[in-house]
């Protein structure tokens, strides 16, 4: 008798557990930090025949919005749309302005662990970065002190590799996130760390 007891109660947990466990489709989205990364080069301001490289770094408030699915326990796949925000900065020691945004699709590994899902991501992610700076290598204007710099703006579309990983927990159909990703655009890698929610349906 207590065996069968036992043996319904274990049944019925595995049963609401492969539930909890098969989201199906979900949509969702997150706010975090982005750190915007962006590389310029010398073909970026040709017309003015410089030749130093350059790098922008800076972190901003960032967002994203998602749709997913997960047919089984371990493999899903995301779609998302990523913005990282626009960031003031400087590049060569100078004022600069640079902004990330994208569409981005992982497939998705979830590891076997209890009470808490955590997973890994890979896939690519296709962003586009805009880049305002001024030209480096005219500090001061050579022929008017009082004249401003001259400045060049990059914009750019890149195709490249993107991967991250998190964990969530589940409250029936709504689930709370924390993620990690990393991008390879603009010749850097930007990257978002994100608080988000999901809704299963």
């Amino acid at each position: 008798m207590l065996s069968s007891i036992v043996a319904t109660v274990l049944a019925l947990t595995a049963r609401q557990a492969a539930a909890d466990n098969f989201p199906g489709l979900y949509v969702g989205g997150a706010i975090g930090q982005g750190r915007i990364s962006d590389g310029v080069n010398s073909a970026s301001y040709a017309p003015y025949a410089g030749t130093g490289p350059g790098e922008f770094k800076e972190n901003h408030s960032a967002f994203k919005g998602l749709i997913g699915i997960r047919p089984i326990s371990l493999v899903g796949a995301e779609l998302e749309y990523v913005d990282l925000g626009h960031a003031d900065g400087t590049l060569f020691a100078q004022p600069a302005a640079a902004s990330m945004k994208g569409a981005a699709a992982f497939g998705m590994l979830y590891l076997p662990v209890p009470i808490i899902d955590v997973y890994l991501k890979a896939g690519a992610a296709r962003l586009q970065s805009r880049l305002n700076a001024v030209v480096p290598f005219l500090y001061p204007p050579p022929l008017c002190a009082i004249c401003a710099f001259p400045r060049f703006e990059q914009d750019r579309t890149n195709t490249g590799f993107a991967a991250g990983g998190g964990m969530q927990y589940k409250f029936g159909a709504l689930a709370v996130r924390a993620e990690y990703e990393r991008f390879t655009a603009a010749g850097e890698h930007p990257n978002l760390v994100s608080l988000g929610l999901t809704w299963s349906f």
